[in-house]
């Protein structure tokens, strides 16, 4: 099995993932629930935005175009940066996929529904506080893990 072809069957099998997680959580009968107390949820949230709700106060009509619009734009370029990877030694091309598979995971809700489904929702809480970090997704974490390892092997020694 090519190289490549190994990368197609890791982004089905993580936007598979971030939408069957997706749909469990939109379901009539599921409930929020604690995983690990004062640290770790399960809820259903919906973010109209991007990173941090970032835009969610636009018009309807122009964050959901322009919001599409920008993420395929990225998507395309990312595409042709696989493209030329895959011809590379190295994990640069593996993360490339998952930043597409997380593209491409969120995309597909915010040309179905006009935002994205989150739901994971880590936290921290003292005696006084809770200390959330904005809600995300199975495509968020993607996105995330390659991009922060993107950077952290830019800076490798030649």
């Amino acid at each position: 099995m090519t190289r490549t072809t190994q990368q197609v069957i890791l982004f089905t099998l993580l936007l598979t993932a971030d939408q069957i997680s997706k749909w469990w959580i939109q379901q009539p009968d599921f409930h929020p629930f604690v995983v690990i107390d004062g640290f770790f949820n399960i809820v259903r949230a919906y973010n109209h935005g991007v990173a941090f709700s970032m835009f969610a106060d636009l018009p309807d009509a122009w964050r959901i175009y322009l919001l599409l619009g920008v993420t395929i734009a990225i998507a395309v370029a990312v595409i042709f940066w696989w493209i030329q990877e895959t011809k590379q030694p190295g994990i640069t091309s593996w993360l490339l996929v998952l930043i597409l598979a997380g593209a491409a995971g969120n995309i597909w809700d915010r040309a179905q529904l006009g935002y994205v489904v989150d739901f994971v929702d880590w936290y921290v809480r003292t005696d006084t506080t809770e200390y959330h970090w904005p809600a995300f997704n199975v495509a968020d974490a993607c996105i995330f893990i390659a991009v922060v390892s993107l950077l952290a092997t830019s800076f490798k020694k030649s």
